[in-house]
């Protein structure tokens, strides 16, 4: 994940050495993707469990269409990471993921610079997977969960743009919920 990060931080400082400068392509309408990797976090109580890892390498692709006027209609799927824990012979491990709907305004704040809000509605899964010795189960509950996020970008080119954002939503098993949130850094092409 490290990796990862630092060679994008690098591909992105080559590309703006070189970059000239270039108009706000998040105002011109028309079909883009977003793909992102981060690192997701689940806001658990792990008080009295004698292991407890709340934070996993997660992932995001949204698919979205620019109305042209900073508006934006986006879909995408969210894996927040898989998230341990553990009190002896005992093994628990949760996976929330989210397929999304919803809108996303992109601010100008330069020409090179942007600044997205979004909102909408996510069918949340989560799955839940126990072992204990060498016996294993697992089950998942899905219910729909607001999902807010916010991010920065910038262009490298007129329709490529790196991206710094976190993104937000509930996770519900049997009546007890929790917040997760995955924070990315992606790349977003225009199509």
């Amino acid at each position: 994940m490290t990796k990862t990060a630092f060679t994008l931080a690098a591909l992105a400082l080559a590309a703006s050495a070189v970059h000239a400068q270039t108009g706000n392509s998040s105002n011109q309408p028309g079909v883009y993707g977003l793909l992102g990797v981060g690192q997701g976090h689940l806001n658990a109580d792990c008080t009295g469990v004698q292991a407890c890892d709340r934070n996993a390498t997660g992932g995001k692709a949204l698919l979205g269409y620019s109305f042209g006027n900073g508006f934006a209609l986006e879909g995408g799927y969210a894996n927040f990471g898989r998230f341990h824990a553990s009190q002896g012979a005992i093994g628990l491990n949760a996976r929330p993921e989210a397929l999304s709907l919803g809108g996303a305004y992109t601010a100008a704040l330069s020409p090179d610079w942007g600044l997205t809000g979004r909102l909408g509605v996510a069918r949340v899964r989560t799955k839940i997977g126990a072992d204990v010795g060498t016996l294993s189960g697992s089950d998942s509950e899905s219910k729909t969960q607001p999902i807010v996020g916010l991010a920065v970008n910038y262009a490298l080119t007129p329709s490529a743009r790196i991206e710094l954002g976190v993104d937000a939503t509930r996770a519900q098993y049997q009546g007890e919920h929790t917040n997760v949130r995955m924070v990315t850094l992606g790349a977003r092409m225009a199509f």
